[in-house]
Formats: structure tokens, C-alpha cells, sequence
């Protein structure tokens, strides 16, 4: 059943796929509690034009499209601090606008030659071991960011006015989780693809939460949780011959309707 083990392209799925999950475990709860879980989905498209943008100026996409997302995190961090505009509306705006130009490059484009389905759907049996070494940083990266400012992090999850009372560096918070958020994205969309990376942020909370008692169980529940859940998942889609990001959303997704069910029975109980 293990015999995947065998194959260095997929010692490099489960090591990218588990660092992408750890990842996304760890900045979860501060995005899907303080009510920002879409901005995943955002960025996502936002990523989809600086990938496309990278692959037409340079031979490495990550080049173009890293500096890209982060650029289009801070102005929507921007957008939504000026109380002018929504922060669901700036994403929407950001990200529709940023779809847009990356779909007029692509047909603009005659030298274009890459599978747009690959971008949206994702093909994490292809990375390399640059892309390896990448997530595993960023992993390191958002671990150090998280346990650093843990309880900042924590103030302005739950109530922002009382973190600016406190002196708490609020926009600079803000500013770096959208960054690291923007950076997982990049690395994310081309090994799941832009149609589910934001899945791997949105479910480890929206699970994890039915059973927590506190932030720290939901974090921690949320890394257990992913790590199990993308091991399976990688495991099925070798043995299945099925999209590894498809696989895993749709372990997420059972376990999430399971979570649910079994929490209103123990209610009702």
C-alpha cells in the first residue's frame, strides 16, 4: 500500500503536501476566526495572474508572482483598513481585477504554451525539489511568525480595538499574516491549484473548532488533523489515479459533515 515510498516524486508530494498543511494549519485559525477565510480564495486568483505574468517574463514563475500576491495582500489589507470599503469587498475587487488582466495575458499571448488546467487544478506529483525545499522554508517561516507573536496574533483575532488599545502592533500584524498568507498561496496554487489551495486554510479550523475548548486546541487539533488528512489523501490519489488536491479537499470535506454530525448528536444526547 506503501510502495509509493519508492518513488522520489512522491517522497517530494507528501513533504511539499505536509508542509503546505502544517502551514496552513498554523495561520487557520487567525484567518477562518477573525472572519478573513475568503482572502485565501482571493489571492488565489491574484496568484493565477502573477503566475501567469512569471511564465511569460522568467524561466522561474515564483520570481514574478511571489512579490505579485504579496503587493495585491497589502493593498487589500490596505483597502480594508480605510473603513471605506469592506474587506470582503476589497478581495473581490483585488482578486476579480488581477483575474481578469491574467486571463487577458493568456490570450493575448501566442507564445503562452502551458496547461491552464494545471494552474487551477494543481499537479503536486510534478514538483521539484526546489518547490520541496520552498514549502518546507515557508513551513519554518510561519512557525517562527506564529510563535513569536502568538498572543498579538491572538488579540487582534478576537477583538482588534482592545489589541490597538494595548499598543499592540496591529498593522504590522496584519500586514505580515497577509504576507505569509500571500506566500503560501504562490507556493500552493501550483502543486493544488488555484480552484482549491484555499481549502487547505478554511478546513483545519472549520473542523477543528467543533471539538475545541480553547485557540490553542484549535491550532493543535488543526495540525493533527492535516497531517492525517493529506497523508490519506496523497495515498488515495497515487493508488486511485485521481488530482491529489481533489482527493484531499474531499477527505476534508467528509471529515468536516462527519465533525458536524457527530457534534449535534453528543448535543443531543
Amino acid at each position: 500500500m506503501f510502495d509509493f515510498f519508492n518513488h522520489t516524486f512522491m517522497i517530494y508530494a507528501l513533504i511539499l503536501g505536509l508542509s503546505l498543511g502544517l502551514a496552513a494549519a498554523l495561520i487557520s485559525p487567525f484567518l477562518v476566526l477573525n472572519h478573513q477565510s475568503m482572502i485565501a480564495d482571493g489571492l488565489s486568483h491574484v496568484a493565477f495572474a502573477g503566475i501567469i505574468f512569471g511564465l511569460l517574463l522568467f524561466d522561474e514563475p515564483i520570481y514574478f508572482a511571489l512579490p505579485f500576491v504579496i503587493g495585491a495582500a497589502f493593498l487589500i489589507t490596505y483597502l480594508g483598513n480605510l473603513k471605506m470599503i469592506s474587506h470582503d469587498a476589497s478581495i473581490g475587487v483585488v482578486s476579480a481585477f488581477s483575474l481578469a488582466i491574467g486571463l487577458i495575458a493568456v490570450t493575448l499571448s501566442s507564445g503562452f504554451n502551458r496547461s491552464i488546467e494545471s494552474l487551477l487544478v494543481g499537479s503536486i506529483l510534478t514538483v521539484t525539489l526546489f518547490d520541496v525545499l520552498f514549502s518546507v522554508g515557508l513551513f519554518l517561516l510561519i512557525l517562527s511568525f506564529v510563535l513569536i507573536f502568538y498572543r498579538p496574533l491572538l488579540s487582534i483575532t478576537y477583538d482588534s480595538s482592545y489589541a490597538k488599545i494595548k499598543g499592540i502592533k496591529y498593522n504590522f500584524l496584519r500586514y505580515g499574516l497577509s504576507a505569509i498568507t500571500a506566500a503560501f498561496i504562490v507556493i500552493g496554487i501550483r502543486s493544488t491549484g488555484m480552484l482549491l489551495i484555499s481549502a487547505f486554510i478554511i478546513f483545519p479550523s472549520l473542523i477543528a473548532s467543533q471539538f475545541a475548548k480553547s485557540f490553542r486546541q484549535t491550532i493543535t487539533f488543526g495540525l493533527i488533523l492535516s497531517l492525517i488528512t493529506i497523508f490519506i489523501g496523497i495515498t488515495f490519489a497515487y493508488h486511485l489515479d485521481i488530482p491529489v488536491g481533489s482527493s484531499i479537499v474531499v477527505i476534508y470535506t467528509v471529515i468536516l459533515i462527519a465533525a458536524i454530525g457527530f457534534r449535534k448528536i453528543l448535543k443531543e444526547a
